[in-house]
């Protein structure tokens, strides 16, 4: 039986709207990769419709493949049930949207494009199995309310290295929640976030009709990830994931 009718659970659109009203310059994209970082470390509880396949093994194909989706609606489809997805099972997970008609005619560009938007349903891939995991994710309302009850609340994601954090807020008298501001050096943000954050400013920027020098991005990142990312890994993403025509736009500069 599904979940439609259960309060206790919202949506990717719920928690998009619950975010935004906190911090209206917060994007899907941005959002999207808050919200794997607190599942991952399970702040976040979620659950969802686990996809089975008549033959447990990897597909082998490529997320930015268009056979991707072809052969996992094939070989597999949501059960009918609603599981809980551990914290544990989300460290090789990551959001993936299909691209509708309308977005842009060159499949891994509308690719980005539904991952920037609000589009049905929400389902998630596996990093490892290459195949599509879960259908119709919702989150837990209480830990999104918890874990998004402040300004500038995607300055926080993916903190504590992976570990639930028990810290972040805590209660008033009256019962109200607060926040705790951490005294110890933020932990460093991920690999696999950084990177998908990355993918999501160069699909932002192309959208505009806008390029990125290294050092426009190198502040970029600085503002949004302070302290957390150091510049051989922006670097590095860099060269992995920005256009070519980026690239050309001067020398590095020298590391701080």
């Amino acid at each position: 039986m599904g979940s439609a009718s259960d309060t206790t659970w919202w949506t990717l659109g719920e928690v998009v709207k619950r975010v935004q009203a906190i911090d209206p310059a917060a994007t899907v994209w941005q959002i999207r990769i808050g919200l794997e970082g607190r599942c991952a470390s399970g702040r976040i509880r979620s659950h969802g419709r686990r996809w089975v396949y008549r033959y447990d093994r990897p597909l082998w194909i490529d997320h930015g493949d268009r056979q991707f989706v072809l052969f996992s609606d094939e070989y597999g489809g949501p059960q009918s049930s609603f599981d809980a997805i551990s914290a544990y099972e989300w460290k090789d997970l990551t959001f993936f949207a299909r691209p509708t008609p309308e977005m842009d005619r060159q499949y891994e560009v509308a690719l980005e494009q539904a991952l920037a938007q609000l589009v049905s349903p929400v389902e998630l891939r596996s990093l490892s199995k290459h195949r599509l995991a879960w259908r119709d994710v919702e989150f837990w309302c209480a830990d999104v309310i918890r874990e998004w009850s402040q300004a500038s609340p995607l300055a926080t994601q993916n903190e504590g290295g992976g570990e639930p954090r028990s810290d972040a807020v805590g209660t008033t008298a009256g019962g109200s929640l607060v926040s705790r501001m951490p005294t110890s050096r933020p932990a460093p943000l991920s690999a696999p976030d950084f990177r998908s954050w990355y993918k999501g400013r160069v699909a932002e920027l192309k959208e505009r009709g806008e390029t990125s020098s290294g050092e426009k991005d190198w502040q970029a990142v600085k503002r949004q990830f302070p302290g957390r990312v150091r510049r051989t890994l922006a670097r590095a993403v860099r060269d992995e994931c920005a256009p070519a025509e980026w690239k050309k736009q001067g020398r590095r500069s020298p590391p701080n």
